[in-house]
């Protein structure tokens, strides 16, 4: 305990040094990526297909910057929810069972049940 306060006494506040450290809103850095990628993808296209129906593409661009932001930090709540009491990576590994569960893949084994190794019969005789 006391390594503890003398490290934070030099100014050395890293407390869980096997993950990346929260930048923003609770999120790390490549979180932050994956939220604003996924609302960026989201809302450009649906505001500039709005913009277009109506005939006004250039407010539809300002839209998307406040939709954007709001996005973000909506995103970061959703986030900061599945992380919450969960090991580090935990939800990367749930996303990654969900893509092998739709598009097939054996990354993970996800049967159940006893398992054994396949022998019948005792060892020694032959079937």
């Amino acid at each position: 305990m006391e390594d503890t306060r003398e490290l934070r006494a030099q100014g050395v506040l890293a407390d869980r040094v096997d993950g990346e450290p929260p930048a923003i809103l609770g999120l790390s850095t490549s979180e932050i990526l994956i939220v604003s990628g996924v609302v960026g993808l989201v809302c450009l296209p649906a505001t500039l297909l709005l913009g277009a129906m109506f005939g006004a593409v250039q407010i539809a661009l300002g839209l998307t910057g406040f939709l954007f932001l709001g996005g973000v930090y909506g995103g970061s709540v959703i986030f900061r929810r599945l992380k919450r009491g969960r090991p580090i990576g935990y939800y990367q590994v749930r996303l990654a069972i969900l893509m092998q569960r739709m598009f097939g893949g054996n990354k993970f084994i996800l049967r159940g049940g006893s398992w054994d190794l396949g022998r019948s019969a005792p060892m020694g005789r032959k079937k």
